[in-house]
């Protein structure tokens, strides 16, 4: 599959490497999200040196490394890590070096980084390139950005690779073959907006990718276990445990506590390395709350692909029925329109504000009370966006329109309000001045 965006990443780089002088630039990201691919791309144009680093012992990652520098015959001994590094600062001419998986090396001796620390210091006038990868996003901030770190505030240049966009999705899906929206916004529900995903679906061709790829001896069948173990090393099945459970419906922290049996405060510690140092969950409160005092906090998995495994591959034996597809991906298009919404609204020259779900008590009649929940609002300075998202084969309108109205009361805000839908299958009601509505089409030629 060809190389897709990353125009700014590659930017950031190329002006880096042009500047001819020293640089530490490391990189990081959630596992398959294309780190190697985007610095290979990059360095097509440089002479360069790469060496990815796997947990073994010291001695055979130096002869690694005796094998990289190895020039006209000539094979340096090499019999640590650090005599490496040595030999790249002082001897080798090459200017660039490229080191993947670099978050391994601790594993290969913790003092590397520190090793590191040193020899970069002394040696800042020899114009060296290091670029350093890894995908333990929490290991790689012990090693660069926390304060007490060996390699704190080193980093020229510090890339955080986020999943691609859903406009490049929709494009790297053109060029498969998949035309159809509906199809395109079901996919990326599913895989969400990681390169290595869409490859695969190219080599499976015309084949379903959802039983091909999880199902059997699918590629991605163990693909939970494996980025987790990747992340977490030996102390994953605690955060594994987590998912699951957000997986199956316990969103809240007193409902994942039960289900794993401990205790809030030793749940918190896990739940902190999954939001903040992983970024692979989030928290909601209803919106219009403060999220440090609310004490209605759901948890989600923000990665599509992983909430797709721990809901319908883990523990399973068949793919997800038709109506259990489509309520998966009904929950998904929810954060899709949002992603949209947003970008449509900032090209349209309004400026947002806040944005979220919102849920709670509406006030229907005298001591009538009923609970709601709005998919979708967003706050601009000007105007208050109150959404409904519909993943059905039936057209939306009025009916949405007035139970969207109703669930309102519950908001409270002095702005105009402006009503929002968006339909997997089109609508029975005309836009209006206030009523704004989505198809798949809209979405993806966006």
């Amino acid at each position: 599959m060809r190389f897709y965006d990353r125009e700014r990443e590659m930017d950031a780089l190329n002006h880096i490497l042009s500047a001819q002088a020293p640089a530490l630039i490391v990189m990081t990201g959630r596992r398959r999200v294309g780190k190697t691919r985007l610095v290979d791309e990059l360095l097509k144009d440089h002479k360069s040196l790469k060496i990815m680093i796997v947990p073994k012992e010291e001695a055979q990652v130096a002869s690694d490394f005796s094998e990289l520098f190895a020039n006209a015959g000539f094979k340096p001994n090499l019999s640590s890590f650090r005599n490496a590094l040595e030999y790249f600062f002082s001897v080798s001419k090459e200017r660039i070096l490229f080191i993947d998986e670099f978050s391994n090396s601790l594993e290969v001796n913790p003092s590397i980084p520190f090793e590191l620390q040193r020899l970069w210091e002394i040696n800042r006038e020899r114009k060296k390139v290091l670029i350093l990868s890894g995908s333990y996003v929490s290991m790689m901030d012990k090693i660069f950005t926390r304060q007490k770190a060996p390699l704190f505030n080193r980093a020229d240049l510090k890339v955080v690779l986020e999943p691609l966009e859903p406009e490049t999705v929709w494009r790297i899906l053109d060029d498969l073959g998949v035309h159809d929206p509906q199809e395109k916004i079901e996919l990326y529900c599913i895989f969400g907006g990681i390169p290595y995903y869409y490859e695969l679906i190219e080599r499976m061709g015309h084949l379903d990718p959802v039983k091909s790829l999880f199902f059997g001896v699918g590629q991605l069948n163990e693909e939970g276990f494996d980025v987790l173990r990747q992340e977490f090393g030996q102390s994953y099945r605690k955060h594994f445990a987590i998912l699951e459970a957000i997986g199956n419906g316990q969103v809240s922290a007193g409902e994942i506590a039960a289900k794993l049996g401990i205790k809030h405060t030793t749940l918190s510690k896990y739940i902190q390395a999954l939001r903040s140092d992983f970024r692979l969950i989030s928290r909601k409160v209803p919106f219009g709350e403060n999220p440090a005092r609310s004490k209605k906090g759901r948890y989600e998995i923000r990665d599509n692909l992983l909430s797709f495994w721990f809901t319908h591959v883990y523990g399973r034996n068949r793919p997800p029925s038709e109506a259990e597809l489509n309520m998966f991906v009904s929950k998904r298009f929810e954060f899709l329109a949002e992603d949209f919404l947003l970008k449509w609204l900032d090209r349209s020259g309004e400026r947002v504000v806040r944005s979220g779900r919102w849920w709670g008590a509406v006030h229907l009649d005298d001591g009538v009370y009923d609970q709601r929940e709005i998919d979708l609002i967003v706050e601009t300075e000007s105007h208050m966006y109150i959404t409904e998202c519909k993943w059905t084969g039936n057209q939306v309108g009025g009916k949405e329109l007035r139970w969207l109205k109703e669930s309102a009361r519950g908001v409270q805000t002095a702005k105009p309000i402006r009503w929002v839908l968006f339909s997997k299958s089109g609508f029975n009601v005309s836009k209006g001045k206030d009523v704004y509505l989505f198809d798949p089409t809209q979405i993806t030629e966006f």
